[in-house]
């Protein structure tokens, strides 16, 4: 007989078995079900497999039947009595271990090629444990105690943590960055499964507004380039032109920025070099003789910038008012490269 369907079988007859007592053996529902049961048992020594078996109408019905035996009115406490129906179980005793590995058997059975074949070193584990077991109980015990289940979880998360960290090396994120190399030492350190969720849910988390605050920090430090280079694409346009001055003096009022700290700051500089300056076409490096970071930078500035803003009188930078805000607590606007690659984050305790 397949093991597979055996265990499954097995748990459908525990399952009926179990109301064997309080609903005594001439109920019709219960009677049906254990004659079902037996008679799928059978058809499954004779070999039909899986698919056989539920695509069988008796495994429908049986199905149905164990549905309603909740609902049935149970016997007067008098009338109950300790004996079981079918092969003579008590009402007391521990089901086998392959009745509640049955869904693992399942769920190995189910996956695909590329999925079975990674997942195969923990699913043997399971069934090695299976196997050694001497009921239902004991093979739950095992499987605490063993780390398989722990490792199901938590070493596809490590080598999916890898695989991240690998492809960010192209978009030069030091929010990502942190977050996949305390992902990998976190879920390698943690003891159970409880606290792999804990942990994995706390990261999530925290990483999640990091990954926010670092996006809003280099949409308002390239506010400025940012407007320039619209001019540079576009056109200068009445919009784009009142951007640009309207941008170029609400940076030093309200952040104290002008276009030289921007050009400054360390985060901005990783994000200019290495994301936005490899994005400008060849076609247009070409037209202007610009072949690098610094040359794009002094040509937007020199040619779509300080030609719009030149009436206006020149801004000031103001060190008191370029701060942020991060994790409640303020710094000065040129440490977030060195937050985001080591963040203040607060402290959250298990306990």
């Amino acid at each position: 007989m397949d093991s597979t369907v055996k265990q499954m079988l097995d748990g459908f007859r525990y399952s009926v078995n179990s109301y064997s007592a309080s609903l005594g053996p001439n109920n019709e529902k219960l009677n049906r079900a254990v004659e079902l049961i037996d008679s799928l048992f059978s058809k499954a020594e004779d070999g039909a497999d899986i698919s056989a078996i539920t695509m069988d109408p008796e495994f429908a019905e049986v199905g149905g039947i164990m549905g309603t035996l909740a609902s049935e009115p149970s016997l007067p406490a008098e009338e109950q009595s300790a004996g079981a129906a079918g092969d003579g179980t008590t009402d007391s005793e521990i089901p086998a271990a392959s009745v509640v590995a049955v869904g693992y058997h399942m769920a190995y059975d189910a996956l695909n090629g590329a999925a079975k074949e990674s997942q195969a070193v923990y699913y043997e584990r399971i069934f090695e444990i299976e196997e050694l077991a001497e009921n239902a109980v004991h093979f739950n015990t095992l499987l605490a105690e063993d780390r398989v289940l722990l490792d199901m979880s938590r070493i596809p998360l490590i080598e999916s943590a890898e695989e991240t960290l690998k492809q960010a090396e192209t978009i030069f994120s030091p929010a990502v960055d942190h977050q996949q190399k305390l992902a990998i030492e976190t879920y390698s350190e943690v003891k159970n499964g409880a606290e792999l969720e804990f942990e994995g849910t706390k990261m999530a988390e925290l990483s999640n507004v990091e990954h926010v605050w670092d996006a809003l920090f280099i949409e308002t430090l390239v506010l400025l380039p940012g407007c320039a280079q619209a001019i540079e694409a576009f056109g200068a346009t009445d919009d784009s032109v009142a951007k640009l001055r309207n941008s170029h003096k609400f940076m030093a009022d309200f952040m104290g920025i002008t276009w030289n700290e921007v050009f400054v700051d360390p985060r901005f500089l990783l994000f200019w070099n290495n994301v936005l300056w490899p994005r400008v076409p060849a076609a247009k490096r070409d037209l202007y003789k610009v072949y690098s970071a610094d040359g794009w930078r002094d040509l937007l500035k020199e040619r779509f910038y300080d030609p719009y803003v030149a009436d206006l009188p020149v801004p000031l930078s103001d060190p008191e008012k370029a701060y942020l805000r991060l994790w409640g607590s303020e710094y000065p606007v040129h440490q977030t490269l060195e937050l985001l690659n080591s963040p203040p984050r607060p402290v959250i305790r298990k306990d």
